[in-house]
């Protein structure tokens, strides 16, 4: 929705810069490993412009959340 303060759970997994998204979205992970996944799902089969969807369901079965020592930037 373009409606303010309206987000959701939706994230975003960015392989190039996506200047929209400049100055509205807050950046709040890095994927550590399991980039050739990414990689896949950036080269599934997608709707075109202006969302890029996929075709298909992508699913993410496993997830973990690091939190970054004190020592980490």
């Amino acid at each position: 929705t373009a409606e303010p303060d309206s987000a959701g759970s939706q994230f975003f997994i960015c392989v190039s810069t996506l200047p929209k998204l400049d100055g509205d979205y807050a950046a709040f992970g890095q994927v550590l490993a399991g980039m050739d996944v990414v990689d896949l799902i950036a080269s599934a089969p997608n709707g075109g412009l202006p969302d890029n969807r996929p075709k298909s369901k992508q699913v993410m079965e496993e997830v973990f959340f690091v939190t970054p020592s004190s020592g980490d930037s």
